[in-house]
């Protein structure tokens, strides 16, 4: 191999390795960031997300100042205030006549840290006399900022009960099959297919036809992540099943069984810690089935409504023509929901550099 070859493989491998590392720290740090917002949502928010400011309805975001109208420089961040120019055409222009320096850290609405600790401190307000919205507001005046925070509370409490009914689902039926072997295990694998082969939006909205129409938001998406991840579960389940027979022939297994061990113990204190791996991985690759299913039911109408904060309604109330024209920060939280896919999709599938060494060497 000529030496200009062995370089340029040589770089390919350092370009590769550091490449994997930024996407690492990437994803890490998106996941923080989406963790801690819809964690500490009130707290990072300078409006409450319900609140309506009707002399601010479709305002765009507030631009931040370093420099004032006049070219001189300040220390401490401002803002100007905004004033409806053209009512007809919603145009705000900026009085730059006074400034609003903002405030950090500084006393606002209440509410409850992490969801029990009484608090009212906030990342950043504005000065009294000034409007500020971060990510501008909605046709009701409403912070989009705000509601888009507090929507990741709830679209990922939604997506972390969808994962943890598919989880123990296919844990359960998967370590029966698996356990039990012969009549039971072909039972549960006919029945698996039959389940794959039910649609699960169809199923869905029969569902929701059935029951009350005044059925209380919370409840309608609990039951439309409950029924995605009850016709979800069979490839987990079989997964499961398929390691659970090859264990079963594993030296410590046979040990285990061999001193005495019931199905129970050998299942719970041996088995389950190799198939926790696994099962982690598929829940994870599952994650976004559940956010985008979040997201369609609230956005048809049979989950959130427009009084709640989840991302699936906000994206409802912005599917006017206008706000993709002239009003297009109200797209927030479809790029919300973008990003909250490719974080789960990079954390699935992040390369391994090991793998990759071995490969290439």
């Amino acid at each position: 191999m000529r030496l200009s070859d062995m370089a340029e493989k040589l770089l390919s491998k350092r370009g590769f390795a550091r490449l994997q590392t930024a996407v690492r720290w990437m994803v890490r740090a998106m996941a923080a960031l989406l963790s801690i917002g819809a964690a500490c949502s009130d707290f990072f928010s300078a409006n409450p997300p319900d609140e309506q400011n009707l002399f601010y309805f479709f305002g765009p975001p507030t631009s931040i100042h370093f420099i004032d109208a006049r070219g001189a420089f300040h220390l401490t961040p401002f803002v100007y205030r905004y004033e409806l120019e053209d009512p007809l055409n919603v145009i705000y222009q900026e009085q730059t006549d006074a400034r609003y320096p903002l405030r950090f850290f500084a006393q606002g609405y209440s509410y409850r840290l992490f969801g029990f600790i009484p608090a009212s401190r906030h990342l950043t307000r504005g000065s009294d006399g000034s409007f500020f919205y971060l990510l501008g507001a909605d046709k009701l005046g409403r912070d989009v900022f705000a509601r888009v925070a507090a929507g990741a509370r709830i679209s990922l409490l939604v997506v972390a009960t969808g994962i943890a009914i598919y989880g123990l689902l296919g844990l359960c039926i998967g370590g029966l099959a698996g356990m039990q072997g012969g009549w039971p295990d072909r039972a549960l694998m006919r029945f698996s297919e039959f389940v794959l082969a039910i649609p699960a939006l169809y199923l869905l909205l029969a569902l929701r036809a059935l029951l009350p129409q005044k059925l209380p938001a919370w409840e309608a998406t609990l039951l439309g992540v409950g029924t995605i991840a009850l016709v979800s579960w069979p490839p987990m389940a079989r997964g499961v099943r398929g390691l659970i027979i090859q264990l079963r022939q594993a030296p410590f297994v046979e040990a285990a069984r061999s001193l005495g061990g019931t199905p129970g113990q050998i299942f719970f204190r041996h088995m389950l810690p190799a198939l926790a791996p696994f099962v982690l991985a598929q829940s994870t690759l599952a994650a976004p089935l559940f956010l985008l299913g979040e997201v369609l039911l609230s956005f048809l109408g049979v989950g959130f409504g427009s009084a709640d904060q989840s991302w699936g309604s906000q994206l409802r109330d912005a599917q006017d023509l206008r706000i993709l024209t002239d009003f297009r920060w109200n797209l927030a939280p479809l790029f919300s929901v973008f990003a909250t896919l490719l974080c789960l999709n990079l954390l699935t599938s992040r390369p391994d550099e090991r793998e990759f060494r071995r490969t290439t060497l």
